[in-house]
Protein backbone atom coordinates (compact mmCIF):
# COMPACT_ATOMS: atom_id res chain seq x y z
CA UNK A 1 0.00 0.00 0.00
CA UNK A 2 1.24 3.49 -0.81
CA UNK A 3 2.26 5.59 2.18
CA UNK A 4 -0.02 8.51 2.87
CA UNK A 5 0.13 11.42 5.22
CA UNK A 6 -3.12 13.31 5.66
CA UNK A 7 -2.07 16.24 7.73
CA UNK A 8 -0.69 19.74 7.72
CA UNK A 9 -0.35 21.61 4.48
CA UNK A 10 -0.62 18.45 2.36
CA UNK A 11 -3.73 17.68 4.13
CA UNK A 12 -6.38 17.01 2.11
CA UNK A 13 -6.74 18.34 -1.00
CA UNK A 14 -8.98 16.17 0.45
CA UNK A 15 -9.97 19.03 2.07
CA UNK A 16 -10.87 20.61 -0.95
CA UNK A 17 -12.86 21.43 -3.57
CA UNK A 18 -12.46 20.88 -6.96
CA UNK A 19 -10.64 21.74 -9.60
CA UNK A 20 -11.53 22.70 -12.90
CA UNK A 21 -13.51 24.21 -15.65
CA UNK A 22 -14.34 21.01 -17.48
CA UNK A 23 -17.67 19.66 -16.29
CA UNK A 24 -20.06 16.88 -17.06
CA UNK A 25 -23.30 15.59 -15.63
CA UNK A 26 -23.84 12.33 -13.80
CA UNK A 27 -26.31 9.97 -15.41
CA UNK A 28 -27.67 6.56 -14.74
CA UNK A 29 -28.86 6.78 -11.13
CA UNK A 30 -30.74 3.59 -10.42
CA UNK A 31 -31.89 4.04 -6.85
CA UNK A 32 -32.44 6.47 -4.01
CA UNK A 33 -29.69 7.68 -1.70
CA UNK A 34 -31.31 5.90 1.19
CA UNK A 35 -33.38 2.76 1.60
CA UNK A 36 -32.92 -1.03 1.65
CA UNK A 37 -29.67 -2.35 0.28
CA UNK A 38 -29.72 -4.68 -2.68
CA UNK A 39 -28.61 -8.31 -2.73
CA UNK A 40 -25.06 -7.53 -3.84
CA UNK A 41 -24.58 -5.53 -0.64
CA UNK A 42 -25.74 -8.46 1.46
CA UNK A 43 -23.24 -10.57 -0.46
CA UNK A 44 -20.41 -8.54 1.00
CA UNK A 45 -19.85 -5.56 -1.30
CA UNK A 46 -19.57 -3.11 1.53
CA UNK A 47 -17.00 -1.37 3.71
CA UNK A 48 -17.58 0.25 7.11
CA UNK A 49 -15.37 2.37 9.38
CA UNK A 50 -16.35 3.50 12.88
CA UNK A 51 -14.64 6.43 14.58
CA UNK A 52 -14.92 7.57 18.22
CA UNK A 53 -17.12 10.57 18.89
CA UNK A 54 -15.18 13.48 20.30
CA UNK A 55 -11.88 12.72 18.57
CA UNK A 56 -12.12 15.55 16.03
CA UNK A 57 -9.91 18.62 16.29
CA UNK A 58 -10.76 20.76 19.30
CA UNK A 59 -11.92 23.56 16.99
CA UNK A 60 -14.43 21.31 15.22
CA UNK A 61 -18.15 21.52 15.67
CA UNK A 62 -19.86 18.20 16.38
CA UNK A 63 -21.25 18.08 12.83
CA UNK A 64 -17.63 17.82 11.61
CA UNK A 65 -16.90 14.85 13.89
CA UNK A 66 -17.18 11.59 11.91
CA UNK A 67 -18.52 8.63 13.90
CA UNK A 68 -19.16 6.22 11.01
CA UNK A 69 -18.39 6.03 7.30
CA UNK A 70 -19.58 3.32 4.96
CA UNK A 71 -19.63 2.42 1.30
CA UNK A 72 -22.05 0.03 -0.38
CA UNK A 73 -22.79 -0.94 -3.96
CA UNK A 74 -26.41 -0.70 -5.04
CA UNK A 75 -26.95 -1.80 -8.61
CA UNK A 76 -24.77 0.43 -10.80
CA UNK A 77 -24.23 3.02 -8.06
CA UNK A 78 -21.85 3.42 -5.17
CA UNK A 79 -23.53 4.83 -2.06
CA UNK A 80 -21.34 6.62 0.48
CA UNK A 81 -22.77 7.40 3.91
CA UNK A 82 -21.16 9.64 6.52
CA UNK A 83 -22.65 9.71 10.02
CA UNK A 84 -21.62 12.63 12.20
CA UNK A 85 -21.82 13.38 15.91
CA UNK A 86 -24.55 16.01 15.39
CA UNK A 87 -26.95 17.14 12.65
CA UNK A 88 -25.54 19.32 9.90
CA UNK A 89 -27.14 22.79 10.12
CA UNK A 90 -28.58 24.51 7.07
CA UNK A 91 -25.89 27.18 7.19
CA UNK A 92 -22.86 25.84 9.06
CA UNK A 93 -20.32 28.45 10.11
CA UNK A 94 -16.91 28.32 8.45
CA UNK A 95 -13.69 29.18 10.27
CA UNK A 96 -12.99 32.91 9.84
CA UNK A 97 -10.00 32.19 7.58
CA UNK A 98 -11.63 29.59 5.32
CA UNK A 99 -13.25 29.87 1.90
CA UNK A 100 -14.81 26.41 1.91
CA UNK A 101 -15.69 23.58 4.27
CA UNK A 102 -15.98 19.99 3.01
CA UNK A 103 -17.39 16.60 4.03
CA UNK A 104 -15.96 13.85 1.82
CA UNK A 105 -14.91 10.31 1.14
CA UNK A 106 -11.77 10.16 -1.04
CA UNK A 107 -10.75 7.14 -3.11
CA UNK A 108 -7.47 5.60 -4.22
CA UNK A 109 -8.46 3.38 -7.14
CA UNK A 110 -4.96 2.99 -8.63
CA UNK A 111 -2.17 2.04 -6.20
CA UNK A 112 0.45 2.87 -8.82
CA UNK A 113 -0.68 6.46 -9.46
CA UNK A 114 -0.28 9.77 -7.60
CA UNK A 115 -1.84 12.60 -9.61
CA UNK A 116 0.13 15.85 -9.36
CA UNK A 117 -1.72 19.16 -9.01
CA UNK A 118 -5.13 20.45 -8.08
CA UNK A 119 -6.35 20.77 -5.44
CA UNK A 120 -2.70 20.84 -4.35
CA UNK A 121 0.18 22.86 -5.71
CA UNK A 122 1.26 22.14 -9.25
CA UNK A 123 4.28 20.11 -8.12
CA UNK A 124 2.57 18.15 -5.33
CA UNK A 125 1.57 14.53 -5.81
CA UNK A 126 -1.31 13.07 -3.83
CA UNK A 127 -2.32 9.40 -4.20
CA UNK A 128 -6.10 9.74 -4.50
CA UNK A 129 -7.95 9.90 -7.79
CA UNK A 130 -11.45 10.82 -6.60
CA UNK A 131 -12.93 13.29 -4.10
CA UNK A 132 -16.66 12.87 -3.39
CA UNK A 133 -17.77 16.09 -1.74
CA UNK A 134 -20.43 18.13 -0.02
CA UNK A 135 -19.12 21.69 0.14
CA UNK A 136 -20.17 24.89 1.93
CA UNK A 137 -18.64 28.14 0.70
CA UNK A 138 -17.89 31.31 2.58
CA UNK A 139 -20.55 33.93 1.90
CA UNK A 140 -19.50 36.05 -1.05
CA UNK A 141 -16.86 33.60 -2.27
CA UNK A 142 -17.28 32.17 -5.75
CA UNK A 143 -15.09 29.31 -6.85
CA UNK A 144 -13.50 30.55 -10.10
CA UNK A 145 -13.11 26.95 -11.25
CA UNK A 146 -16.82 26.25 -10.84
CA UNK A 147 -18.73 29.53 -11.18
CA UNK A 148 -21.97 27.82 -10.14
CA UNK A 149 -20.31 26.91 -6.81
CA UNK A 150 -22.08 23.57 -6.68
CA UNK A 151 -22.39 22.08 -3.22
CA UNK A 152 -22.25 18.42 -4.30
CA UNK A 153 -19.59 17.19 -6.70
CA UNK A 154 -17.28 14.38 -7.73
CA UNK A 155 -13.73 15.54 -8.47
CA UNK A 156 -11.96 13.25 -10.93
CA UNK A 157 -8.18 13.81 -10.77
CA UNK A 158 -7.23 11.15 -13.32
CA UNK A 159 -6.75 13.66 -16.17
CA UNK A 160 -3.86 15.16 -14.20
CA UNK A 161 -1.92 11.97 -14.91
CA UNK A 162 -1.79 12.83 -18.61
CA UNK A 163 -1.32 16.59 -18.39
CA UNK A 164 -5.00 17.53 -18.29
CA UNK A 165 -7.16 19.16 -15.64
CA UNK A 166 -9.25 17.58 -12.95
CA UNK A 167 -12.94 17.44 -13.80
CA UNK A 168 -15.91 18.48 -11.68
CA UNK A 169 -19.09 16.39 -11.97
CA UNK A 170 -22.41 17.12 -10.18
CA UNK A 171 -23.65 14.22 -8.07
CA UNK A 172 -26.67 13.36 -5.94
CA UNK A 173 -26.25 14.13 -2.23
CA UNK A 174 -28.84 14.19 0.56
CA UNK A 175 -28.56 15.30 4.17
CA UNK A 176 -30.81 13.85 6.85
CA UNK A 177 -29.89 15.17 10.27
CA UNK A 178 -26.43 13.84 11.12
CA UNK A 179 -26.14 11.69 7.98
CA UNK A 180 -24.84 12.70 4.56
CA UNK A 181 -25.48 10.30 1.67
CA UNK A 182 -23.60 10.54 -1.63
CA UNK A 183 -24.66 8.54 -4.71
CA UNK A 184 -22.16 8.10 -7.55
CA UNK A 185 -22.54 6.13 -10.78
CA UNK A 186 -19.85 3.43 -10.70
CA UNK A 187 -18.99 4.21 -14.32
CA UNK A 188 -17.77 7.67 -13.28
CA UNK A 189 -15.22 5.94 -11.05
CA UNK A 190 -14.11 3.54 -13.76
CA UNK A 191 -16.19 0.64 -12.36
CA UNK A 192 -13.49 -0.34 -9.87
CA UNK A 193 -13.56 -3.86 -8.43
CA UNK A 194 -11.76 -2.64 -5.31
CA UNK A 195 -10.20 0.55 -3.91
CA UNK A 196 -8.76 2.10 -0.76
CA UNK A 197 -10.53 5.02 0.87
CA UNK A 198 -10.74 7.41 3.80
CA UNK A 199 -13.40 9.92 4.93
CA UNK A 200 -12.46 13.46 5.89
CA UNK A 201 -14.03 16.68 7.12
CA UNK A 202 -11.92 19.75 6.47
CA UNK A 203 -11.69 23.42 5.56
CA UNK A 204 -9.52 25.23 3.03
CA UNK A 205 -8.48 28.66 1.87
CA UNK A 206 -7.93 29.61 -1.74
CA UNK A 207 -4.49 30.82 -2.76
CA UNK A 208 -3.79 33.88 -4.85
CA UNK A 209 -4.02 31.65 -7.90
CA UNK A 210 -6.85 29.28 -7.07
CA UNK A 211 -6.39 27.42 -10.34
CA UNK A 212 -2.97 26.35 -9.13
CA UNK A 213 -4.03 25.19 -5.67
CA UNK A 214 -5.63 25.91 -2.36
CA UNK A 215 -2.80 27.01 -0.14
CA UNK A 216 -4.19 26.17 3.29
CA UNK A 217 -5.87 22.89 4.20
CA UNK A 218 -7.04 21.97 7.66
CA UNK A 219 -8.59 18.60 8.59
CA UNK A 220 -11.10 18.37 11.41
CA UNK A 221 -11.51 14.59 11.44
CA UNK A 222 -10.31 11.57 9.47
CA UNK A 223 -11.74 8.04 9.44
CA UNK A 224 -9.92 5.68 9.59
CA UNK A 225 -7.34 7.51 11.72
CA UNK A 226 -4.55 7.18 9.16
CA UNK A 227 -2.54 9.97 10.80
CA UNK A 228 -2.29 7.78 13.90
CA UNK A 229 -1.11 4.75 11.96
CA UNK A 230 -4.37 3.10 10.92
CA UNK A 231 -4.43 1.66 7.39
CA UNK A 232 -6.74 3.01 4.74
CA UNK A 233 -10.12 1.31 4.50
CA UNK A 234 -10.71 -1.07 1.59
CA UNK A 235 -13.84 -1.66 -0.47
CA UNK A 236 -15.11 -4.31 -0.40
CA UNK A 237 -14.01 -5.51 3.02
Amino acid sequence: MKPIRIAGSLLLGTTLLVGCTEQSVQTGLTGPATGPFSADVVAGKTSVVTDPAGDADKTAEAYLDIVRAEITKQGTNFVFLLTLAAPVPDNPALPSWADVMVWQPILDTDPTASPVGYPFTRNTAFPFEFFIQHRVYRSGFTDPLDPTSRADVLVDRRPLLTGGQATVIPIEVSIDGAQITFVVDAALLGNPSTFNWVAVTSAAKAGDDVKNAYNKHFPFDVAPEVNSGAPLATWPE
